[in-house]
C-alpha cells in the first residue's frame, strides 16, 4: 500500500492522478521527521509496512525514508501539482489532533488530513517545496538544498519493495 500522505487544501485523494472539480491550488505531503518517524514506525504497523518505509530488511533507515519521500514530491511535480508542500507531523500533537477528530494515526488518510489542516493553519512545520538551491534541506538534515536531497547524486539504489 502507498503511502503518500498527500493532500490538497481541501484534502484530495492519495494519488496525483486524483480529479476533482475544485481547481487544486496547493499540495501538501506528510512526512515525519527523524525522530517522530522512528516513534511512528513503533506505534503504527500499516506505517511500518507501506511502500514509502519498507525495505528488504524491513523499514528503512530516515535518510532513506526522505529520499523516497524527495522522489514522490518529484513525481507530484512533473504531474503539473501546484503549490507543493512538505508538511512536518509530529507524533505527539498528530495523535492528539486524531483523538479530537475520531481518526486513525495508523491511516494514510488521517495523516493526509492532518497535512491538509496544518497548511490550511499556517503551521510553522509546513515547509514549501522545493526550496532554494542554497537554503536548507526540507528534510531536516542542516545541509542546503542542492546538496542533499536535491543533489544530482540523490539516487535511491535500493529495490522497491
Amino acid at each position: 500500500m502507498s503511502d503518500n500522505g498527500a493532500s490538497r487544501v481541501p484534502p484530495v485523494d492519495e494519488t496525483p492522478a486524483a480529479e476533482s472539480a475544485e481547481p487544486i491550488t496547493a499540495v501538501s505531503l506528510a512526512w515525519l521527521p527523524a525522530g517522530d518517524y522512528e516513534r511512528a514506525l513503533d506505534l503504527w504497523p500499516d506505517f511500518a509496512g507501506s511502500d514509502l518505509v519498507t525495505g528488504p530488511d524491513g523499514p528503512v533507515a530516515h535518510p532513506l525514508y526522505c529520499r523516497r519521500m524527495q522522489q514522490k514530491l518529484v513525481e507530484f511535480a512533473e504531474a503539473g501539482f501546484p503549490g507543493l508542500a512538505v508538511a512536518a507531523i509530529r507524533v505527539a500533537p498528530f495523535a492528539a489532533w486524531c483523538a479530537e477528530q475520531g481518526q486513525e494515526p495508523d491511516s494514510p488518510e488521517a495523516r493526509a488530513e492532518y497535512a491538509a489542516y496544518l497548511t490550511a493553519h499556517g503551521d510553522h512545520d509546513v515547509m514549501a517545496w522545493p526550496p532554494g538551491r542554497n537554503q536548507q534541506c526540507w528534510c531536516g538534515s542542516g545541509h542546503k538544498y542542492k546538496k542533499c536531497c536535491a543533489a544530482a547524486s540523490f539516487i535511491d539504489t535500493e529495490p522497491a519493495p
